[in-house]
């Protein structure tokens, strides 16, 4: 999750859509360096959970999102990349074959 706060009068026009191509741009190096970040937790401090309980997760965390891009706290603009992010990871993700976030 990543939240990016500006206050829009003291950036340049156009400075949100920049910083999201850069986002999409940084995408696959930002992915790599997690996957060995996250390769490098010992296996005693992860949490497997099973797949019904992983799409209930996920199910609830893509809500939240909705809600919250619907109530104006996330840019839908942002939240469309960092869908594409996540459906770069897991393209068996329920979510990436679903409109509407």
């Amino acid at each position: 999750t990543a939240d990016f706060i500006i206050r829009p009068d003291q950036f340049p026009a156009g400075f949100g859509q920049k910083s999201r191509d850069w986002f999409v741009k940084h995408l696959p190096k930002s992915i790599a360096m997690i996957n060995r970040l996250e390769g490098g937790i010992p296996a005693k401090y992860k949490m497997n959970l099973s797949a019904e309980d992983k799409t209930k997760y996920q199910k609830l965390l893509r809500e939240g999102r909705m809600d919250m891009t619907k109530r104006g706290i996330y840019d839908a603009s942002m939240m469309s990349v960092l869908k594409k992010a996540r459906c770069s990871v897991d393209k068996a993700n329920f979510e990436c074959s679903l409109g509407g976030e």
